[in-house]
């Protein structure tokens, strides 16, 4: 039986079908775009202001408002520009 090292990385689901990844800012990341957190994906339904361009509050279905603080990979259903 395998056993994951400590150093490893723990491996994530592959992304929601029709999405493509790629990292935004908070600036950039859109309603419908997907963010993975807490062990799943978690669709952008809404969006808030954090106070500066830099912050926003992301609004889910299933899961508490995030504050997204920096960059990170975000999935976009494909043909979305």
């Amino acid at each position: 039986m395998h056993e994951r090292r400590p150093e490893e990385p723990p491996s994530i689901p592959p992304p929601p079908r029709g999405t493509i990844g790629s990292t935004r800012s908070p600036s950039d990341v859109r309603i419908g775009d997907f963010v993975y957190l807490d062990g799943a994906y978690q669709r952008v339904r809404d969006m808030r202001s954090a106070g500066t361009a830099a912050h926003r509050v992301l609004i889910f279905a299933r899961r508490d408002p995030w504050v997204m603080r920096e960059a990170r990979t975000t999935y976009r259903p494909i043909g979305v520009r």
